[in-house]
This record gives C-alpha cells, sequence and structure tokens, in this order.
C-alpha cells in the first residue's frame, strides 16, 4: 500500500481537498481525508471498496488516526442509503409536492446555471461564510478571500470538477460542487446561504443541477452521496424530495490496531451509554458510540 502524496501518485481530487486545508492519503483508488480529529473518511464518499482490515490499519498507522470509515464491498458493517438519480427522464414530476412548488414558484427569481471557478471566487465567500457558521465547522480557509481565491484556482484545474450556481435576483445564495468521471456525476458539496432557505433555493439548485446533469449524453448517473453517519434525517428526506432513489450501501469502521483493544471494548460502549444517559446527551457521545459500536460488527 502506497500513502504517497506525491503529484503523479495523487488522487485527482486530491489538490481540491488539500487545498481546502484537509490532509489526504491517495491510495486504494480513492482520497482519504481527515474527518474531525480522529477519523478518515474515503472520498469519493459511496466508491465501494474491496480492503482487508490490515490494509486499512496500515493506513491508520500511516496517518495517526484512530478511525477509518469507508463503503466496502463486504457484507459486514453496518448499511446506510445511498442516494443516486438513473432515470434520463428526470423531470420536475419527478420531485416530491412541497419540493416541486418551491421549484416552479421560484422559476422568474431564481437562475440556476453552471459558473467559472474564477466567478465563484469573487462571489462565494458570503455563502461560505453562511454555511460554516450554521454548520458549526472551522474550515477557514474557506472564509478568507486569498486562501478561497487559492482553492478556485486549484479546482480549476481539476478535470471534471465543476460547479453550479444558484442566483436569487441576481445574488449568490447557493452552490453546488460536482465531479464529473467515467459516466458519473458525483455531487462532492453545497453551500447554501440560509437567508434564502424561505424560497426554497436550495430546492432549485438541486433540480435543476441534477436535471441539466442527467439529461448529458456522456452521463448515465448523478449520486448525491451516501447518508451521513450517524443518520442526519433531514438530508436524506430532502435528497428523496429532489426524485433521488434510495440504494443500500455497506459502511465498514475500522479501529487503528493501537486503540482496537480499548475502544473496542464492551466495557468502553457500557461507559459511553452510562455516561450518554447521566449527561443527558449534554456530552454528544452518541455518535462516537455509533461508530465504536460499527467497528465492533466490521468483519474484514
Amino acid at each position: 500500500m502506497s500513502t504517497s502524496e506525491s503529484a503523479n501518485k495523487d488522487h485527482p481530487l486530491a489538490p481540491f481537498y488539500r487545498a481546502l486545508g484537509h490532509k489526504v492519503w491517495s491510495c486504494h483508488s480513492v482520497i482519504w481525508a481527515d474527518a474531525g480529529r480522529f477519523s478518515l473518511m474515503s472520498i469519493p464518499c459511496n466508491q465501494k471498496l474491496t480492503l482487508t482490515k490490515k490494509e486499512i490499519q496500515d493506513l491508520l498507522r500511516a496517518s495517526g488516526r484512530m478511525i477509518a470509515v469507508f463503503p466496502t464491498t463486504e457484507k459486514t458493517g453496518i448499511t446506510v442509503t445511498d442516494f443516486w438519480l438513473r432515470d434520463k427522464s428526470y423531470s420536475l414530476s419527478f420531485l416530491q409536492r412541497q419540493f416541486r412548488q418551491h421549484v416552479i414558484r421560484n422559476e422568474e427569481t431564481c437562475d440556476v446555471r453552471l459558473i467559472s471557478w474564477e466567478e465563484l471566487s469573487h462571489i462565494g465567500l458570503s455563502v461560505n461564510r453562511n454555511t460554516m457558521e450554521r454548520r458549526g465547522l472551522k474550515m477557514h480557509k474557506c472564509v478568507q478571500p486569498e486562501s478561497w481565491k487559492n482553492i478556485c484556482a486549484v479546482a480549476s484545474t481539476i478535470k471534471g470538477l465543476e460547479v453550479f450556481g444558484c442566483f436569487y435576483k441576481g445574488d449568490l445564495a447557493g452552490y453546488l460542487v460536482s465531479w464529473v468521471y467515467d459516466d458519473i456525476c458525483q455531487g462532492m458539496m453545497l453551500h447554501r446561504d440560509s437567508k434564502y432557505n424561505d424560497i426554497g433555493a436550495g430546492n432549485s439548485l438541486v433540480y435543476y443541477f441534477t436535471n441539466q446533469m442527467i439529461h448529458r449524453p456522456e452521463i448515465n448517473s448523478v449520486s448525491m452521496g451516501r447518508g451521513w453517519f450517524p443518520i442526519v434525517e433531514s438530508l436524506d428526506r430532502f435528497r428523496r424530495h429532489a426524485g433521488y432513489v434510495d440504494e443500500t450501501l455497506r459502511l465498514g469502521v475500522v479501529l487503528h490496531p493501537r486503540w482496537e483493544m480499548v475502544l473496542g471494548s464492551r466495557m468502553t460502549h457500557h461507559v459511553l451509554e452510562k455516561l450518554t444517559t447521566w449527561t443527558g446527551g449534554r456530552l454528544n457521545l452518541e455518535n462516537d458510540l455509533e461508530v465504536l459500536q460499527a467497528a465492533a460488527i466490521t468483519q474484514l
């Protein structure tokens, strides 16, 4: 296994995620990016991998991370929902009623179009700042003018990496980054300004992006990624209402060998369960417990 970050071995998307401020490792045909303080996440997030436990733990050793989360071809781990649109007859009729009403109502005021990375470098900062604040994230490179300009410059050099913008009365309400490879369009990143929530600008953005992409002759499927783990039901519901179809995906979770005995033990899980009960969930340990429980049932 190689974890080299040299240019000739980099995954095509590695420079983009590195510019965003992530530490990335290119190996096993995907990117492994840092997620939070302790984890690695494979990107694209729904690309299935056939890997041994040793291969994953070798990567964890090289990266210094404690946990790896990745889609697996094996019948193990946990099942999550994967969202795809494969029907080239996609139209407004595919949308849930309220979602469709937002899109129709916005026809005169919202303009959704493919934009250049150069244009986004000048108009994207306010959307980034709103998104980061709302999600409680600290992706500072997205909210600083010079680093944001560099991110867009790097993105413009990557084949297939495109961005759609949604403009409400001329102002940027949100944008969606996608990557086209083989015959697949993979939705990668959606940032939006919450002040446009009531008008449903995000609905218009996702619908028109999807409609334009699935009708390109060279594209046979559009993905909006897998469900989050742990699950965020509101995001899954949004993608279903946009016409995306549920498919199933297996997620594997592997622990660093140094921590496997401690974090994978029943005693640790019991303590986390008790702490969650005693603190009323204030320490937000539920997510950690779900990840550890998934690692316990991942057999590679």
